[in-house]
């Protein structure tokens, strides 16, 4: 079998396969059950634990996904168990993986429902197991690209499909909120420059963004700006990894 590499977006996974690595080489132990909420795609990051030995999960609520992993797993003689599952309500018992993560799947999801999701993944992981799991930032610019914010921090937009898809962002406080009840191992925020949306953007759709600018400045000013946007538009993630402690 073939090495599995990941999109470039996936590279917050590496890091946590690091993390768990680092904790079975200090515990002396082998790899064991890991449960990935949203298993589905052209490329599963699944793959990547499939390689070091995991036993693999996968929950997807899209049939169409997990069409798309399954052929993926099929191609490359992948051994994962996926089948359809909703991450608001995990189709396992308490306590069945040593290791849950998700992965651009839960900025789907409802502000509420992402606290449900969340309190899942901590009912079905084991004492002392660590998860991976992160959120779109209100940091990031301009809003009006992640559609209309039909509540607070809710924005609903179509998709390449004409389905309407929701994005839903977190403060920091926020953020922390929904990670109270775990073991902060390490946070990070990753700024995503969007090169390719910047470039295309006109000047005058660049003065309609004026109302959503970061920082108060006049109209004068803010079309000075506009040969620097490409520093202005960001998705920003916060990821965290997180340990279960009770």
């Amino acid at each position: 079998m073939k090495s599995i590499i990941l999109r470039s977006n996936a590279t917050p996974v590496y890091s946590f396969l690091s993390l768990i690595n680092s904790e079975e080489s200090r515990k002396k132990m082998k790899p064991k059950r890991i449960l990935d909420c949203g298993a589905g795609g052209q490329v599963p990051p699944l793959a990547l634990f499939h390689q070091h030995g995991f036993e693999i999960w996968g929950i997807d609520i899209s049939d169409e996904q997990l069409e798309k992993a399954r052929r993926f797993c099929a191609e490359q003689g992948l051994k994962i168990q996926l089948q359809r599952g909703d991450m608001r309500s995990i189709p396992f018992r308490n306590a069945s993986f040593d290791y849950v993560f998700e992965h651009y799947s839960m900025c789907h999801l409802s502000k509420k429902d992402v606290g449900l999701a969340i309190s899942e993944m901590h009912r079905v992981l084991k004492k002392q197991g660590l998860c991976f799991l992160g959120v779109i930032s209100t940091d990031s610019w301009p809003k009006s690209t992640f559609g209309q914010e039909k509540e607070s921090g809710e924005f609903w937009r179509e998709n390449e499909n004409g389905e309407p898809t929701l994005h839903s962002m977190f403060t920091d406080g926020e953020a922390d909120k929904l990670v109270s009840a775990w073991e902060v191992v390490s946070k990070e925020k990753r700024v995503q420059y969007m090169l390719e949306v910047s470039q295309k953007i006109t000047l005058e759709e660049w003065m309609a963004l004026h109302g959503e600018a970061r920082e108060e400045c006049s109209r004068r000013i803010w079309k000075a700006k506009y040969a620097q946007r490409m520093n202005e538009f960001r998705y920003v993630y916060t990821y965290f990894f997180l340990r279960k402690l009770k």
